[in-house]
């Protein structure tokens, strides 16, 4: 699916610089505490004026996360709930039964984007890029969940892989300087919003979990104009 989504994107792309349009290949890397990479391949079409479109795929690590709870929160029978199902399952020995605590997360993930831009330029050399993207991915979850009794002083840990869909409404700016005529640097960040779209496979309630709610990353990268330069 990946190397598919990436061949149509090229040959989009191939088609497009056809036209009189200016057209840009970018490559930027976000990262959100400095613990995680993602790679995104991006292609931009001016439409008219200064508003362009783009469609583009990504590719990385979207970091580590410890959720930790309040063991009175497991003691009161208050449900402590991780984003999958077999996670918050009892675990059971000869001794006792175990209730989820505290889980750890890391997540990789790929997939694609597309949305509508707008760029303002100020002099020769600087301006501003603020463009508002979909996003829509696959994602590698591994999961480690730390279990405890209620009835003796006794922990667990058992492991997890699961494999879902992730998507985010993404809101991105960046301050862009031209080193070339047709080379420019860019630097910024971006606001992704996560939201589920199974909740089947994965059904976060914690803003704290990956790949859910806010997650702001800082960004840097290039473009490089496509054909003709306007």
């Amino acid at each position: 699916m990946f190397h598919t989504i990436i061949r149509l994107t090229l040959i989009f792309t191939c088609i497009c610089t056809n036209v009189n349009a200016q057209h840009r290949i970018g490559l930027d890397i976000g990262t959100r505490k400095l613990d995680n990479l993602i790679f995104t391949f991006h292609f931009q079409s001016v439409i008219k004026d200064k508003w362009l479109y783009s469609v583009g795929v990504f590719s990385g690590s979207n970091g580590r996360e410890l959720i930790q709870n309040n063991p009175d929160r497991l003691y009161s029978g208050e449900p402590i709930k991780s984003p999958f199902k077999s996670v918050n399952e009892i675990r059971t020995d000869e001794l006792s039964d175990y209730h989820i605590l505290d889980y750890s997360s890391k997540v990789r993930s790929f997939g694609v984007q597309f949305g509508l831009g707008y760029f303002f330029e100020f002099g020769t050399s600087h301006g501003l890029r603020v463009n508002l993207n979909n996003k829509i991915g696959y994602a590698e979850s591994s999961t480690k969940g730390y279990y405890r009794s209620i009835e003796i002083p006794k922990e667990v840990f058992a492991y997890f892989t699961h494999y879902h869909f992730i998507s985010a409404l993404s809101l991105e700016v960046y301050h862009t300087i031209r080193l070339t005529g047709r080379l420019t640097f860019n630097y910024g960040f971006k606001i992704p919003y996560f939201y589920s779209i199974d909740k089947r496979k994965f059904n976060p309630t914690n803003y704290k979990d990956l790949t859910y709610g806010f997650e702001p990353e800082l960004s840097i990268g290039l473009t490089r104009v496509i054909g003709k330069c306007d």
